[in-house]
């Protein structure tokens, strides 16, 4: 079958792109974690956060409306680039405006510099998106992944050189500012090589209006999104510290490894291929299945390993100073094969042009995920805000799937999503058993040797399973 070759060999492209990456990136936070301390990674992470939020009103959710288009005229290539010219300076200004009056609402000690060294990030993120959906759209992940470690190479460089001249926050914020500049360099130049081709600053910015039937309910989804996945970080650098961000936000950054590792590796591959299909759905259905069965196994193997080796994973790779993040881990890790499963969604909705359903969706998971943070927050506790986030991702899931089946799989068979439930609840196992985390200060060679132990003992019967589901076709 043509789509099932086709998503198979943009899907592997995308792997192989994003598995390089996170391999260095993986080591670049290594190295990072061991030459900072967690209130210098909080202050820089509390700045990140309105950074990221700017950076997402400046790319205004184009880039997937680029991908939709059946045909990129030049003129639209052109005055939507100079478009995102125009919105990056300006909100990169309004960024340097609020500067001062961020820093002083979470009441920091130091690292005002950070607010304003990372301003330009907004501008060359904006830049950055109509060279970026030509490659989307014409499937060259790998071009794209070179860009991402072309970037993380040379800013890692720069910011460990910095560190012996700069004071610790100066030079890690360093880092993240030139990879947006870096990024958009190499993305700029590989454009030339799409069928969309290298954009110029063009007169004719109201093409971009043919844009927004599509954008503007991805921009409302992407505003409400990242309100529910920020907001925690704010409320915790606000009222607990930026020590405690560092190591909160340090956790959610192992717990969304699997994440990354796959579903935010084979999302971007989805929408370009299924939006050729998407006057067939039950084609399109088939696939989608098929992905997500793959996609719950390999969840919870990650979830059954971080809960059983959590204390083993952050000594591994960020050091015994990071030790406070392991019992967050262990309670986010549960969560690990829903989010999978749930960030695959993005990309069915956005190749049948369902955005608004796709907005709604997100308006109530949105609400869910708040109501969650703020118990959290009320709470006092980082331990009640992990909990209560796992529950909101569950029933996040369950109204996501709803929506889909009622949008986009209409009259396909709901068996399937029973299926799919029954595999995302074998993570739920580990939590009727209490992992031994012990006190003492683990070597390399213990932690290396006990998270192979455990994923030996976790992948047999997964194996199992997954060849039995190959056997009778579930």
């Amino acid at each position: 079958m043509k789509i099932k070759s086709e998503l198979r060999k943009a899907i592997l492209n995308s792997l192989l792109g994003k598995y390089s990456l996170y391999i260095l990136q993986l080591a670049s936070i290594a190295i990072l974690a061991r030459m900072f301390t967690p209130d210098v990674f909080g202050i820089v992470a509390a700045a990140q956060v309105f950074v990221m939020f700017f950076q997402m009103l400046a790319t205004s959710g184009l880039a997937p409306a680029i991908v939709f288009q059946e045909k990129v005229s030049a003129a639209m290539r052109d005055g939507v680039f100079s478009f995102s010219l125009i919105v990056g300076i300006v909100l990169a200004l309004v960024f340097v405006l609020i500067a001062q009056p961020l820093f002083e609402w979470f009441e920091f000690k130091e690292g005002q510099v950070v607010f304003y060294v990372l301003a330009p990030c907004v501008l060359f993120s904006s830049l950055a998106m109509v060279p970026m959906a030509s490659l989307q759209k014409d499937a060259k992940f790998l071009i794209i992944a070179r860009a991402e470690i072309f970037a993380e190479v040379l800013s890692l460089g720069a910011c460990i050189a910095a560190s012996f001249y700069w004071s610790d926050i100066s030079a890690l914020a360093l880092k993240f500012l030139l990879v947006p500049i870096l990024r958009f360099i190499f993305y700029y130049f590989s454009s030339a090589k799409t069928t969309i081709g290298i954009p110029s600053f063009g007169k004719e910015i109201a093409q971009v209006k043919k844009l927004y039937a599509y954008a503007k309910y991805q921009i409302s989804f992407n505003i409400l999104n990242f309100l529910a996945s920020n907001l925690d970080n704010i409320l915790i650098a606000k009222y607990f510290g930026p020590a405690s961000l560092g190591v909160y936000e340090k956790t959610y950054q192992v717990m969304r490894y699997p994440l990354q590792l796959f579903t935010f590796a084979i999302t971007p591959a989805l929408q370009p291929i299924l939006t050729k299909y998407k006057h067939e759905p039950k084609i399109v259905f088939d696939e989608y299945f098929s992905v997500t069965y793959k996609l719950a196994l390999v969840g919870v193997f990650s979830s059954s390993v971080m809960y059983w080796n959590s204390r083993d994973i952050i000594f591994f790779l960020f050091g015994e100073q990071w030790f406070d993040a392991v019992p967050y881990l262990q309670i986010l890790a549960i969560s690990i094969p829903i989010q999978m499963v749930l960030s695959s969604t993005g990309g069915i909705y956005q190749a049948f042009g369902q955005t608004k359903a796709m907005f709604y969706c997100g308006a109530f998971s949105s609400v869910v995920t708040l109501i969650a943070i703020f118990y959290g927050v009320y709470d006092e506790s980082i331990i009640s805000l992990c909990r209560a986030l796992v529950i909101a991702y569950c029933i996040n899931f369950m109204q996501c799937f709803y929506v889909l089946y009622k949008t986009v799989f209409k009259g396909q068979r709901k068996v399937n999503f029973i299926k799919l439930c029954a595999l995302l609840s074998l993570g739920a196992i580990n939590l009727f058993f209490e992992p031994i985390t012990g006190v003492s200060i683990p070597t390399y060679l213990d932690s290396f040797l006990n998270i192979t132990i455990t994923s030996i003992c976790v992948i047999i019967p997964l194996s199992v399973i997954f060849l039995a589901m190959r056997k009778t076709k579930f």
